[in-house]
């Protein structure tokens, strides 16, 4: 028998934060301007923005919100995504790769100004993010990264050392990012979008739209109408057959480490290209530092799939890295990846009146902000010009053998889809 790993299996949000306990869906008969469902963070954020617009909005989730993929990221907001510039330079072009960047730096400045607006106490700190790798062959990889990311004016800069306590070969930087707590961040939002007239249902599973004129949203609790429907629930629950072959799904895993040297928690927040991938970056947790350290990514395959070898792989490899003292908690989440490397934002081809938004990369989070404002410009009628290159109107055409890839893009840490 294996010894029993450390720590609690909990993500460090949800320890830190108090559960939810809005009413699941009961004999509601309203007509709702707008559904929205799926209660993470693109969910919550269109619901409060479109509820700003003047419309009557309910937003359902099928357990608690705020909970799975939102409740289990590292939370980082970075527009930094491994080496992705020089990629979508070459594959698909100047414009989107711009759109892309300034989605994403937009997204972070979102998160800042809703936290200090209303405000909200969420941890929010700017700091750098770097991108790295201890293979001296990756140099060129990265230099080209910083150059395609500085002519898209993000502010990148190449580097061959870190305040983390291992030699490195390159790195990319990039200043001005942030990292925050996400759950204090959308706990309060959501308050904010109940006292300002929304609904929330929890325990509520969505289970198929028959589009109209409204739409009906049906649940395992009864239904719903809205002249709109938002579907921000990650793997889109109706039509999920258009984004076949299109997508892969990604485990990856994290834990919550308090360290003896308080000089070794990091400022900045990295990961890194090599195999195994790692992410790093310092948290609060019960009044001290936390290092949280992630990585173990792979495919989901629902039959072999065991998290125990992944968490002991990374309690192995942070006790090598640095001088570990407790293992807090350890959680696991999962996120969908576009083999194209771009999300799918916007309205369902064939039903305009619904929409998805989903294929983040692991990277929702800054993503998510833009993708809500986005909608909310799609349903105001006045569709925001950068939004046009993340639509959906690109599954009209087959996807091309050279964009079948899973993995990193320049790093070495790839391979070629089958099957798909």
């Amino acid at each position: 028998m294996a010894d029993e790993l450390p720590g609690e299996e909990i993500s460090l949000w949800v320890k830190t934060t108090g559960r939810t306990s809005y009413p699941s869906l009961g004999e509601d008969t309203k007509h709702y301007d707008v559904v929205v469902v799926g209660g993470g963070i693109t969910g919550i954020v269109a619901a409060y923005r479109l509820a700003q617009s003047g419309r009557e909005v309910a937003l359902i989730e099928r357990e608690r919100i705020v909970e799975w993929t939102t409740g289990g990221t590292t939370a980082k907001l970075s527009s930094q995504h491994y080496l992705i510039y020089s990629h979508l330079i070459d594959r698909h072009g100047e414009a989107l790769a711009r759109a892309f960047a300034d989605a994403n730096q937009d997204g972070i400045d979102a998160i800042e100004r809703l936290a200090a607006d209303l405000p909200i106490e969420c941890e929010f700190s700017r700091r750098s993010s770097y991108v790295f790798s201890r293979d001296s062959a990756s140099v060129e990889a990265f230099e080209r990264e910083v150059e395609a990311a500085r002519r898209l004016g993000l502010p990148a800069q190449f580097e061959t050392s870190t305040e983390l306590p291992f030699e490195v070969r390159a790195v990319v930087r990039f200043d001005d990012q942030a990292q925050f707590h996400p759950r204090k961040f959308l706990l309060k939002l959501a308050e904010e979008f109940v006292r300002g007239g929304g609904v929330i249902f929890e325990h509520t599973n969505a289970t198929t739209i028959v589009p109209g004129e409204p739409n009906t949203v049906f649940t395992d609790r009864g239904s719903l109408t809205g002249d709109v429907v938002v579907q921000a629930s990650g793997e889109p629950f109706w039509r999920n057959e258009i984004l076949d072959g299109r997508m892969w799904m990604k485990m990856s895993y994290a834990l919550a480490v308090e360290l003896e040297d308080r000089a070794e928690y990091p400022d900045g927040m990295y990961i890194t290209t090599d195999e195994p991938m790692r992410s790093i970056r310092s948290a609060a947790c019960d009044g001290g530092p936390v290092l949280i350290f992630g990585g173990e990514s792979h495919e989901y395959e629902e039959g072999s799939f065991d998290p125990d070898p992944h968490y002991r792989a990374l309690i192995e490899d942070v006790r090598a890295r640095f001088e570990v003292r407790s293992v807090h908690c350890r959680w696991l989440a999962g996120d969908f990846m576009p083999y194209d490397r771009i999300p799918f934002i916007g309205p369902d081809p064939e039903h305009p009146s619904i929409y998805l938004a989903t294929g983040y990369r692991a990277w929702g989070l800054a993503w998510a902000m833009s993708a809500a404002e986005g909608i909310r410009g799609y349903v105001d009628g006045a569709p925001a010009d950068w939004i046009e290159h993340f639509s959906l109107e690109r599954l009209e055409a087959p996807l091309r053998d050279e964009d079948r890839v899973r993995g990193i893009p320049n790093s070495g840490v790839e391979m070629r889809a089958q099957g798909d």
